[in-house]
């Protein structure tokens, strides 16, 4: 007789990995990206709402995740991407795009210099020679983590898994290098737990030795998803540019 033992152990990664609603950049990045008879690339493709739109606009999509949950939801909402689960900064597809983007403020876990400098070669790794980026990031100048949830604001959100959860945050920071350490608590309907996370805010400056180190060349700067002029106070840093 074939016998299969339970496990016991509470499966939170079923509700830490949190879905993301359509937004303000996921319609920046489908401009961006969008002409028919294109092909692309999307980094931090979470659960996949931007990859299916574009493949919707007639864009060959590829989108790369390294959460095997968000993956398996996008698998289960459309056959049309390429699905890969993988690490941004090791992953080589032997192939190259039109377009290469970043979800969203993905760009923060990317939390030392080399990491970000990996990030960004598989970014250039995968252009085609003219090819375009683009991605963006939350502007320190703007102090984003001071509007962060706290345990008496939680935020609800729903999860990977379609779970309802509460989540808040303690943290410290940010360092001297922008780095910010975080405890990050989730409640889905009274099971709760903690993860210690840290994310990194980086200038504008910072990006630029970022792309003269992979032969990445910036074209424009805005300072919101709504495609906003930049400034010291802009709530995001957002880039295009090109491979040069």
């Amino acid at each position: 007789m074939h016998t299969t033992q339970m496990n016991t152990v509470p499966d939170h990664q079923r509700f830490v990995s949190l879905e993301k609603d359509w937004g303000d950049d996921d319609r920046f990045l489908l401009d961006f990206a969008g002409q028919s008879g294109t092909s692309a690339l999307q980094i931090a493709c979470g659960t996949g709402a931007l990859s299916h739109a574009l493949s919707q606009a007639g864009v060959e999509v590829v989108g790369v995740d390294r959460n095997p949950r968000k993956i398996a939801k996008a698998i289960r909402r459309t056959r049309a991407v390429t699905w890969v689960g993988a690490d941004a900064r090791t992953i080589r597809l032997n192939r190259s795009f039109d377009t290469v983007v970043i979800s969203g403020n993905a760009f923060h876990a990317f939390t030392t210099d080399t990491d970000q400098v990996l990030l960004l070669q598989t970014v250039a790794a995968h252009l085609k020679s003219g090819g375009r980026f683009a991605f963006g990031l939350l502007n320190p100048s703007a102090k984003p983590w001071e509007a962060w949830p706290a345990v008496e604001r939680p935020m609800r959100v729903r999860s990977a898994d379609g779970e309802d959860v509460a989540f808040w945050q303690d943290f410290d920071g940010p360092d001297p290098t922008g780095l910010v350490r975080m405890k990050t608590h989730y409640d889905s309907r009274g099971e709760k737990c903690s993860m210690n996370k840290e994310r990194r805010f980086v200038p504008k400056a910072h990006l630029m030795d970022l792309f003269r180190a992979v032969d990445l060349q910036p074209a424009a700067w805005y300072g919101d998803w709504d495609g906003s002029e930049a400034s010291e106070k802009s709530p995001y840093i957002i880039v295009t540019g090109r491979k040069l």
